[in-house]
């Protein structure tokens, strides 16, 4: 499993070193990095003027705290001018009056230029802050009104690094890096005009330090940008054994593999340590050469102007004197910094823009799902659901899948032939797997760790054979006979329980995830659902059954329009759901999911999200409902009871009580549509009669919307619908006792689930 993690991991970093290169280095290492120009989707004119229109309200703070920095810059450049002329008309020659005159110039000058840094520095950073803020603020609003689709278009960890990291870049560039590359170029063109006022031959000598340090930087440039490569690539491989064996700790300790483990990770670690001692070694020897070079530089301008300040020799017409030759040494040494700081501006800017370009391309995305502007009343409905001939298919982004899911360097020792076989051979035995089949967790610990066998045979020609083979393993095959591809595809076509499925490391998860709707998009040609009817009278208990991919769940997120159609209609109480505002539709369906998702903060906040003030008598309507659900003693025996603080996702917890909270918030809203979406599929027995009990009451008066794993939960539902992703459409309906006599495929799913139901042929 690691070595999956690992090798996904490089996938991920290759593609990002390919756009831009931002290594993990001091900001002073930086200038060595410059990679490549960013691939951008939109044209750097239109992302400049983006990143100003943030700028645009602060225009005039924004220039006067620039000119108070250009003045501070003036200041430190003529500085060695004022200390030269110090120098030769006052101490050489006794001025005592000069001297008093001048250093309270001198002294007026630093006052203000600190001063002026101050303001200047403080206001800058405020409105960079401000901006940040902004430009946050604009990305969350924007994510709220994103449909799943859009979500569907990309990873949580690319939202997620769009909002915190590039950000982050775009405020050190107008908060710091910017105005320092102004400040930087003022700096270093004043400081060379001086250089050459004072004397031209001195001047000529000093500029070598620019050639020479341009050259010493190219040469170590290559190496650098290797060794930062692989320094990403190490620490990647250490967090990725981090953050797996905390989150798979459970298994891990299960199967003893502590040892292990800890073995992974000393190798991971090892390997880091030695890439960043190199690193270190690096750095301990090109800056010190720079220095070097400065200081053999500064030494021959003293030994030149020193020859010519004793000698009183003219060089072009022009006498070096003691004051100015220590003005020389002066500004010798205040060029050095800002000129290392410009040979990063490509650098500086490249980041800037990628970082812009992924923020403008979300900001920029098109609204999918919009409100009507003329909503009718939606407020006293009864819960009558028609479907009218519906067609949907989903958006699939496959870029992530094609770009992690490769054929693994290990597997391609095998011929073509043998490893098209395999995953024709998977797909077959996937495709005729009854619908939600349950695969029991030890099976899913075997194809884990089957994946980590067959990636650990490394070099070693697989026979073929696939699924095929005798013996053992999932449904009668050999997971170490399986291509990385075939084992994530099957995983992905498996109810994995919730317990199994936190333990897998989070860009396992993300493959999977993309995986099912690949799955999904195949099997539905284009259309997951096609001319679909259905009519749910009011009141009315349906449940749903049926295979991976065939609709269920993609019903109920039409239902509550977090997609749109194709084409058809969608109508409760005969309006359509299109001519209701998206959040009087949702607020009137109650949705109840197999994963229930629980924030962070108490059990009262979570039970009452809906409500941002809730009254006394929703108070007590949260109370009912806990007792109505048998979760109330549960919360009573805590020591904060409904005031005890969640962790993450309710880690505190355990999976049963998890849901019951999320069912009773859901019931809190008194919904006129009650959905669950499977879920009691992964909750213990005692919690599954709590909600099925709860579930018999509390469907009374409401339509509720069942869609099974358990095919025991939907016995007594009004009407079953069995759904077929070939057929896209219902297969088979009626109610239980109907659907057995049916002696189709229900009565083949009830057979199969071994569940408690009893029925005569």
């Amino acid at each position: 499993m690691l070595k999956l993690v690992k090798e996904l991991k490089h996938v991920e970093e290759d593609e990002e070193e390919k756009v831009i290169i931002q290594p993990s280095a001091s900001s002073r290492h930086k200038f060595m990095l410059e990679g490549e120009k960013a691939k951008l989707e939109h044209p750097r004119r239109i992302l400049w003027k983006w990143l100003f229109s943030y700028l645009k309200p602060f225009r005039l703070k924004f220039t006067l705290f620039l000119c108070l920095l250009l003045i501070g810059t003036v200041i430190t450049s003529v500085t060695p001018l004022l200390t030269a002329s110090i120098i030769d008309n006052g101490i050489i020659k006794g001025n005592t009056n000069y001297i008093w005159g001048m250093s309270r110039i001198y002294l007026f000058l630093m006052i203000f230029m600190a001063i002026s840094n101050y303001i200047s520095l403080f206001g800058m950073g405020k409105i960079s802050q401000k901006i940040t803020f902004y430009i946050r603020n604009d990305l969350f609003f924007k994510l709220q009104t994103f449909s799943l689709n859009s979500f569907d278009k990309r990873s949580s960890g690319d939202l997620i690094s769009i909002a915190t990291n590039d950000v982050t870049i775009l405020n050190q560039l107008v908060g710091g890096q910017f105005i320092q590359i102004i400040t930087n170029i003022v700096l270093i063109t004043l400081t060379v005009i001086f250089l050459f006022i004072l004397n031209p031959f001195l001047a000529l000598i000093s500029l070598l330090i620019f050639p020479l340090s341009f050259s010493i930087g190219a040469i170590f440039k290559k190496v650098a940008i290797k060794l930062f490569k692989a320094s990403r690539r190490a620490i990647g491989k250490v967090t990725s054994s981090i953050q797996e064996n905390i989150a798979g700790a459970k298994v891990m300790q299960a199967y003893g593999q502590e040892k292990r483990a800890s073995s992974e990770f000393d190798e991971a670690n090892k390997e880091n340590y030695n890439i960043m001692i190199k690193i270190r070694k690096y750095m301990a020897t090109l800056f010190p050469l720079l220095t070097l070079v400065t200081v053999i530089l500064t030494a021959i301008v003293l030994l030149a102007g020193g020859f010519a300040a004793l000698g009183n020799v003219s060089i072009f017409g022009i006498t070096v004197s003691v004051g100015v030759l220590s003005a020389y040494i002066a500004i010798l040494g205040q060029l050095f910094k800002p000129f290392l700081s410009l040979m990063q501006i490509q650098q500086v800017i490249e980041a800037a823009m990628a970082a812009s370009d992924r923020i403008y391309s979300l900001l920029d995305e098109k609204v999918e799902i919009l409100d009507t502007k003329n909503p009718k009343d939606f407020v006293d409905i009864d819960g009558d659901i028609k479907f009218e001939t519906i067609s949907f298919g989903y958006t699939i982004n496959n870029n992530n899948i094609k770009k992690t899911i490769k054929t693994h360097p290990y597997v391609t020792a095998q011929s073509k032939s043998e490893n098209i076989k395999k995953q024709k051979n998977v797909v077959q035995k996937i495709e005729s797997m009854s619908m939600d089949r349950i695969i029991t967790p030890e099976r899913i610990l075997m194809m884990v760790e089957g994946l980590e066998r067959n990636l650990r045979s490394s070099n070693k020609p697989q026979q073929s054979g696939g699924m095929d083979n005798e013996g053992g393993g999932m449904m009668g095959g050999n997971v170490d006979q399986m291509s990385p591809q075939a084992i994530i595809r099957m995983l992905a076509s498996i109810s994995i329980p919730i317990e199994i499925y936190e333990g897998i490391p989070n860009i396992i998860k993300d493959v999977i995830n993309e995986q099912k709707k690949l799955i999904e998009h195949e099997k539905s040609k284009g259309y997951i659902l096609k001319d679909f009817s259905l009519k749910v009278p009011a009141g009315t208990t349906l449940a749903i059954v049926g295979e991976t991919g065939a609709g269920k769940s993609t019903l109920i997120k039409l239902l509550a329009r977090f997609y749109d159609l194709n084409k058809g209609k969608i109508s409760i109480d005969q309006i359509d759901i299109k001519k209701a505002l998206k959040k009087d539709l949702r607020e009137k369906i109650g949705i109840v999911p197999q994963d229930a998702f629980l924030f962070t903060g108490t059990i009262r906040e979570n039970l009452l999200y809906a409500y941002e003030d809730p009254t006394p008598e929703i108070e007590e309507k949260m109370i009912n409902i806990s007792k109505f659900l048998g979760l109330h003693n549960f919360i009573e025996t805590l020591h904060r009871k409904y005031d005890t603080k969640l962790k993450e996702n309710g880690s505190n917890i355990s999976i049963g009580q998890r849901q019951l909270i999320a069912f009773a918030r859901a019931l809190i809203t008194d919904p006129k549509i009650l959905v669950l979406d499977e879920a009691t599929s992964s909750v213990d027995p005692y919690t599954e009669t709590l909600i099925q009990d709860a579930l018999n009451k509390a469907r009374q008066g409401r339509t509720t919307i069942i869609i099974a794993h358990r095919l025991s939960t939907i016995k007594n539902a009004d009407l079953i619908i069995v759904l077929s992703s070939e057929k896209k459409g219902i297969i088979e309906q009626g109610d239980h006792e109907s659907l057995i006599a049916q002696n189709g495929i229900y009565k083949r799913l009830i057979e199969m689930q071994h569940s408690d139901f009893t029925y005569s042929d």
